[in-house]
């Protein structure tokens, strides 16, 4: 095996296959450190050990759709896996995942939770059973923590349905006596915000558009680290700041972008991205990314 020094050991391999198989490589999803999304991490698992208490800390991160927000909650919940107790035979789930009903509807949402926690709803419910049969199910699996992700969606609702849902997650964290991490857009913030006294156990964590700066340098170094190209890629600071600037800062787009230029730069034979090539790419029409 020839040495790649510029890569990541675990990528090194990777470098010697074929074209196909290096390109299928470059084109999994990555985690790639970064200090904002190490920050939210550890507030995460600080979160995760708080011990209960009537009033429980919470967290709202947010940010523009692309940044990263749904990748951090998924590398955290890989962290705290489910476990399986043998002696009473019920899974129990550290974190519990469960995405906002895209208009503000508490049936909805109670069939959502169920079904992240594994439990088929019932077909023909109350809002009450549905609401019993939740609570039940969730103080057997014990959860540490609920995220609901897409929470702006809450604005979609008259203000009757933005109330009754901001309602129905006070009384959750209450209830269960766990912490609630929300995500979502920054409109976001302004949905929290329809509850004065459920505002005020949130922290707000903002994911803001990358500038060119050093942090944004780490970045792109973490991810070149990780492509399997046989030749280094040297960026220049021009090439950089290009790179931030026809992505508007936002990390789905920018890695999008890399990503084009490592496959071209394997298929043909140039196997490095190139500051001109950063600099003379056409960035396709905006698309709509994951959180």
């Amino acid at each position: 095996m020839t040495a790649y020094p510029h890569l990541d050991p675990t990528v090194q391999a990777y470098a010697d296959l074929s074209e196909r198989e290096r390109i299928e490589h470059i084109r999994v999803d990555r985690w790639i450190d970064y200090p904002r999304a190490r920050q939210a991490l550890h507030k995460l698992e600080d979160l995760l050990l708080f011990p209960k208490r009537a009033r429980m800390p919470n967290l709202l991160i947010f940010g523009a759709s692309g940044m990263g927000k749904t990748m951090i909650i998924e590398k955290f919940v890989r962290a705290n896996p489910p476990n399986f107790d043998e002696r009473s035979g019920i899974h129990h789930r550290p974190v519990i995942v469960v995405q906002m009903v895209p208009s503000p509807d508490e049936g909805r949402f109670y069939h959502r939770l169920l079904s992240a926690i594994g439990a088929p709803p019932p077909s023909r419910a109350t809002l009450g059973q549905l609401e019993t049969q939740a609570l039940r199910l969730l103080q057997e699996t014990a959860p540490r923590m609920l995220v609901i992700d897409e929470v702006q969606n809450l604005i979609a609702g008259t203000y009757r349905e933005q109330r009754r849902m901001l309602n129905l997650l006070r009384f959750l964290g209450n209830e269960l006596r766990i912490p609630l991490i929300c995500l979502g857009s920054h409109e976001a913030r302004d949905a929290i915000r329809g509850d004065a006294h459920l505002n005020s156990r949130f922290e707000p964590y903002g994911l803001p558009p990358w500038q060119h700066d050093a942090d944004f340098h780490g970045l792109i170094g973490g991810l070149l680290y990780s492509l399997p190209l046989r030749l280094p890629s040297e960026l220049t600071d021009s090439a950089l700041k290009r790179l931030v600037e026809v992505n508007g800062g936002i990390t789905a787009s920018i890695f999008r972008m890399l990503i084009e230029l490592a496959t071209d730069a394997i298929l043909t034979g140039t196997e490095r991205i190139t500051p001109a090539a950063i600099l003379d790419h056409r960035v396709a029409a905006p698309t709509i990314f994951a959180a």
